[in-house]
């Protein structure tokens, strides 16, 4: 059967068939594209216009099977692909994580902070605002007001409980102060009354800590968002597309490599090499915090979140504070260098398509 002798149906049939193949790699599309299409339009019913839901479904994972496979007799394919798939998973993951984050609550405004933080000292005095990133947690908020020695927490505490906020009680809480007597030259102990409450509204929580001495004291405020029920499962979806990802892209990169001319195949392959080395401390920064956000998750305190391992900040001892994102950038640079200088070479003869698993 010959294209200018099939009908309409058969026309419409091979569409469907051909958007179905776009689930094979393009280098098996190639080589047995005409083959698979030609046997399925002989293996279809007269009338057929759209592949049965056994024979998509079976064509999609045939296709699927086709793009997580290796070269063979290539060890270090494999130990190649499992790298970049770990590697991706650690990405997914900051991925989820970012998406996860998406759902939180908003940190207030500047204003709202000075207001909030009013509130917490009951006076109009100005306060010093913070916002805390770090490498492991969400973002947060810290205020610190200067109070007299009349301030009291449970004043405190009624003010937001009057403004609707969920209120726990007021703790007794630990801290000492000294003062230095040029008589004796030493230093005295004050007596201080130190106590902390939590309030939580709309997503965001609040910590308030003041320290109290006979002559004066201080009132610190920490705010962060709450973490959401969608926050671990799309962690754990990130690192599973990752997974799935990385080896699909390990494995159309092996095969580009092996179709290569012996210059292109060493140079892409050492590259690829260095982009995997680039790409290692920032996967280990990665599952790290996968780690601490399943293991902390529900502590008191910012969220701690994957994608954070990119704020500014010293993740490890050693190295520049922006050292985890600029290796990931650099690794990122050189993967792609390396997928662009791998150029298939001349395509095997044609040969004959298996359609059966």
């Amino acid at each position: 059967m010959t294209a200018a002798t099939w009908s309409a149906g058969d026309r419409s049939l091979e569409r469907h068939y051909r958007r179905l193949l776009l689930a094979y790699p393009g280098r098996h599309r190639r080589r047995y594209g005409t083959e698979m299409i030609t046997t399925l339009l002989e293996m279809a019913a007269p009338g057929q216009r759209r592949p049965r839901p056994g024979e998509a479904l079976h064509l999609l994972a045939s296709g699927l099977r086709q793009r997580l496979r290796l070269p063979t007799r290539r060890p270090l394919a494999v130990i190649a692909a499992v790298l970049l798939a770990l590697t991706m998973g650690a990405f997914g993951g900051a991925v989820g994580s970012w998406t996860g984050s998406q759902t939180f609550a908003d940190l207030p405004d500047d204003a709202t902070i000075a207001s909030l933080a009013q509130r917490a000292s009951g006076a109009a005095n100005d306060s010093v605002q913070l916002r805390v990133a770090s490498p492991w947690r969400e973002e947060s908020i810290s205020t610190t007001s200067e109070v007299d020695a009349n301030w009291d927490a449970e004043q405190a505490r009624q003010r937001f409980s009057a403004d609707g906020w969920s209120v726990s009680d007021v703790t007794p809480l630990g801290g000492q102060a000294f003062a230095f007597n040029p008589d004796t030259k030493s230093f005295v102990d004050l007596p201080m009354r130190n106590s902390t409450f939590s309030a939580r509204s709309n997503g965001l929580t609040l910590q308030v800590r003041g320290y109290v001495s006979a002559e004066h004291g201080s009132v610190h405020l920490d705010g962060w968002v709450q973490s959401t029920s969608l926050f671990l499962p799309l962690i754990v979806a990130g690192i599973l597309i990752g997974l799935v990802v990385g080896w699909l892209i390990a494995a159309a990169l092996a095969y580009r490599i092996v179709e290569a001319s012996a210059e292109r195949r060493r140079a892409s392959a050492g590259l690829w090499a260095v982009a995997l080395i680039a790409l290692a401390l920032p996967a280990v920064a990665l599952y790290g915090n996968v780690l601490r956000a399943f293991r902390d998750h529900g502590d008191v305190g910012p969220v701690f979140t994957v994608h954070s391992a990119f704020n500014p900040g010293r993740y490890y001892p050693v190295g520049p504070t922006w050292q985890v994102l600029a290796l990931t950038i650099a690794g990122v640079m050189l993967a792609g260098a390396a997928i662009l200088l791998a150029r298939p070479g001349a395509q095997q003869g044609t040969q004959t398509a298996v359609i059966a698993s």
